[in-house]
Order: structure tokens, then sequence, then C-alpha cells
């Protein structure tokens, strides 16, 4: 038996109730609806309604984001600048964001980080951390060596 096509209302309701158990982003919901099998046709009003409502905020999520990738996954401004911008959020929700790093968190994480891998070549650490999104200044400011 096939799906049930979602009326507009449903739809809503749907994502109205998955952007209230955790924060996301537009193309979060837009995959979501995807996934649901919804018109496309009725995307932009049920993301329209989703921002009227509050229940998407850009600024909200991007801080959000950033909280959470640099304090449980330990990453670097550029990876989590990028990974804001692949979700292609404005520009100045993510700068605003970005701010609001807390800045002891985010050197010891690369502290942390640093020494985790400390068994291994210089060379192979600096890659490690580069990746992870940490800037070769910041490396050499929080004493890499």
């Amino acid at each position: 038996m096939g799906k049930h096509e979602l009326s507009k209302q449903e739809a809503l309701d749907k994502a109205q109730a998955y952007c209230a158990r955790s924060e996301h982003c537009a193309s979060d919901v837009r995959r979501k609806l995807r996934e649901w099998a919804v018109d496309p046709s009725l995307y932009d009003f049920i993301e329209e309604k989703l921002y009227e409502d509050n229940y998407l905020n850009d600024v909200r999520f991007c801080k959000a984001y950033v909280h959470d990738k640099t304090a449980y996954q330990r990453w670097g401004r550029l990876k989590t600048q990028a990974g804001l911008q692949a979700l292609q959020l404005p520009s100045a929700a993510i700068q605003e964001a970005m701010e609001h790093i807390d800045e002891e968190t985010y050197h010891a994480n690369l502290r942390y980080l640093s020494e985790q891998h400390r068994s291994d070549s210089r060379d192979k650490r600096l890659r490690f951390l580069l990746q992870r999104g940490f800037t070769y200044d910041e490396l050499k400011i929080d004493s890499f060596e």
C-alpha cells in the first residue's frame, strides 16, 4: 500500500512538531518534507509559516549549531563555519553565531585534541587539527609545539 499524501495542514503540523523537538534549519525541513512526500508546491508556504511562528529562526539555529559543534565535537572555527554555509544559512546569522564561541572552551578543545594526538608525528597532528577546522595561527598561538 502506498504512502498517503499529507494535506497542507497535516504537513504543516508534522513540520511544526519536527521543529519543536530540536533546532532545525530550513534545509533540514525541506529534506524532511521530501522524505514525507509532501507536494513541493507547499514547501514555501510551510517554510514561511514556520519562520512566522518562530519554529525556524536562523540566528537561534546557528548559535545552537556553533555551540554543539565546538563544545561536543570539538570542531574549529573554519569547519563550523563551513558547515553552516553548506546549509545555506544567511551570512549575518552565521557571523553573529560565530561571535558567541566560548574562547576558553575553544582553546581547551584545541589543547585536548593536540594532547590526544601527541604520539603522532608533528605533521600528522598538524594535519588532523587543520582538518578539524582550526587555523594554523591558532595552532601557533596555543603552543602546538
